[in-house]
């Protein structure tokens, strides 16, 4: 029969004692061990949930949480139309071939080649005395033969443009200069730039003028 007497001061305790004791003990760890586990996870779940919120505004996933006002859609901006590459028919060309140079019979190869191409040849002559052309050529015309300089311009490498607003008819001169070499070869064709129609053309593609200053007195 167990003895129930209790123990005098300074006595050792009994191995049921000390193990009751031990599994105290390591109950009280096991519980620490489960508060200090339970902490680290919820402290993990919370970075990561951060991590991931930060990451979704960040690429768009969702909005902020500062109330950020939604972004406003772009207005589509119009395209301003652009000046498009017509071809031309020789045969609506008509030129006058002069020669401004000391070379002889250059004007008269030059026309024999642009007849050659269906161009309409009027006169082959010299220019007038005096004239000077030091570019490659110069192409002169009025306000009907636009079409018709630019479609030569276009095969005659280095000749330039003299408009003369003055001039009738569609006709218009090849003045060659002293910087001629060659048209190019005869399989390519004349074309013209046609600018778009300034109708059709949204107000903010046309060019602004700015307002005049005034000088201060």
């Amino acid at each position: 029969m167990a003895d129930d007497r209790p123990q005098a001061p300074g006595a050792a305790p009994s191995p049921a004692e000390e193990r009751a004791a031990l599994e105290r003990a390591e109950r009280r760890r096991r519980r620490t061990r489960a508060r200090q586990s339970l902490v680290f996870v919820a402290i993990f779940l919370v970075v990561l949930g951060i991590g991931i919120g930060a990451a979704g505004v960040n690429r768009g996933w969702w909005a902020g949480p500062f109330g950020a006002d939604d972004p406003v859609a772009a207005e589509p901006t119009a395209s301003c139309p652009t000046a498009t590459t017509v071809p031309v028919d020789p045969a609506g060309v008509q030129v006058s071939v002069l020669n401004s140079t000391g070379r002889s019979g250059l004007a008269g190869g030059v026309a024999q080649e642009l007849t050659a191409r269906g161009v309409v040849v009027g006169a082959v002559a010299n220019a007038p005395e005096g004239t000077q052309v030091p570019a490659a050529a110069q192409i002169r015309f009025g306000p009907e033969g636009e079409r018709a300089a630019q479609g030569l311009a276009s095969i005659a490498p280095g000749a330039e443009l003299s408009r003369d607003d003055q001039r009738a008819g569609p006709a218009v001169d090849l003045v060659l200069g002293e910087g001629w070499t060659a048209l190019l070869p005869a399989d390519v064709p004349l074309t013209a730039t046609v600018p778009p129609d300034p109708a059709g053309v949204p107000a903010a593609c046309l060019p602004t003028t700015p307002a005049p200053t005034t000088p201060a007195p």
